[in-house]
């Protein structure tokens, strides 16, 4: 692997393309391809669906902001990012997360075809929410 500026610019794009809620730029941005796979910071969110994923591109408000030092890196077909971002909701709420990323290249550039967010949380405090999750 060697670090890749168009595989951080490819996502940083794909940033600003949601913040700007352009739908019209999702099919260049995300791969379509049977591995799509989107995993959320909430329990269920295991998204494979499309139109579903597209639904991000057309939310006002929604925004993610990059953290302060997005690194990346590509081999071959296949390129990584991580991040510390903020999500940025509609109603307000800003959720800062952990981001990792991997994407595929295309004749047309780099495209998403994996992400996984995640929350920073002591295993203690999950261990309890996970078992009032249980009831």
């Amino acid at each position: 692997m060697i670090e890749s500026t168009a595989v951080r610019d490819a996502m940083l794009e794909f940033f600003a393309r949601i913040a700007a809620n352009d739908a019209d730029s999702f099919d260049r941005l995300v791969a379509d391809d049977p591995a799509l796979l989107v995993i959320g910071t909430s329990p269920g969110e295991w998204i494979t669906d499309r139109m579903r994923l597209r639904k991000g591109f057309e939310t006002d408000g929604y925004r993610i902001v990059p953290g302060p030092a997005p690194r990346a890196w590509e081999g071959g077909e296949l390129g990584w990012f991580v991040d510390e971002p903020t999500f940025d909701f509609p109603d307000g709420v800003h959720l800062s997360a952990r981001l990792t990323t991997i994407l595929a290249r295309t004749g047309s550039g780099w495209r998403l075809l994996h992400m996984h967010a995640s929350v920073g949380v002591p295993d203690d405090e999950v261990e309890g929410l996970q078992a009032r999750w249980a009831r």
